[in-house]
């Protein structure tokens, strides 16, 4: 009897984990395949929103140094229009680039909160075609402790097929264990100040 429990607890949570973990996915992956821009963005106005409102941890407006990128990650919809009622969905919106041919307010990913602390998966267009962006990717989003810095890393797949090495066979392949880089780019907050975002801490 007490091991047909433990069966069932941990069937109970697996199956939780799952519906959790089915509903990131489903979010992430309704980014269409190409940019949206949110339509009339002001990203002055978007500033007072953010400044008027009880924000996430990850909530805000980042600078990517390496480049001078900035953007907002927000619970606003991709239409620009309301909040999320649910607390894990965030838009990834484009504030300024120095690729003029990209506007403000282009939706340039998604991104959702994962059962680790402060941790998050995204998905986020790599390409720039114009003034559109395309090929999403998935990214995992750590925040760091105090709230000022998030580094970005690409969420590629533990194992990779090569078709080419027993050529002339191309029914044959070989597996190979593709080794996780380092992490690929960092950004820190520069909108509203570390201290100011507010969220329940969860012990």
């Amino acid at each position: 009897m007490y091991k047909r429990c433990i069966v069932i607890f941990i069937f109970l949570l697996t199956f939780i984990s799952g519906m959790q973990a089915n509903g990131v996915t489903k979010y992430i992956d309704g980014l269409p395949r190409t940019s949206t821009v949110i339509p009339s963005f002001s990203t002055s106005e978007f500033r007072a929103s953010l400044a008027a409102s009880p924000l996430h941890h990850i909530e805000g407006i980042w600078l990517f140094p390496s480049d001078g990128t900035e953007i907002a990650i927000t619970r606003l919809e991709p239409s620009g229009k309301n909040r999320f009622a649910e607390l894990d969905g965030y838009t990834i919106i484009l504030i300024h680039s120095q690729n003029r041919a990209l506007r403000p307010g282009t939706v340039i990913g998604r991104a959702c909160r994962t059962a680790k602390d402060r941790s998050y998966e995204a998905k986020i267009y790599t390409k720039v075609a114009g003034s559109s962006l395309m090929l999403p990717k998935k990214f995992r989003l750590q925040l760091d402790s105090d709230g000022s810095r998030i580094v970005f890393d690409r969420i590629k797949s533990a194992f990779s097929v090569n078709l080419w090495r027993f050529l002339p066979y191309p029914w044959r392949y070989s597996m190979k264990r593709n080794a996780q880089g380092a992490s690929s780019e960092g950004c820190v907050r520069i909108f509203p100040e570390p201290e100011l975002p507010l969220e329940p801490v969860y012990l």
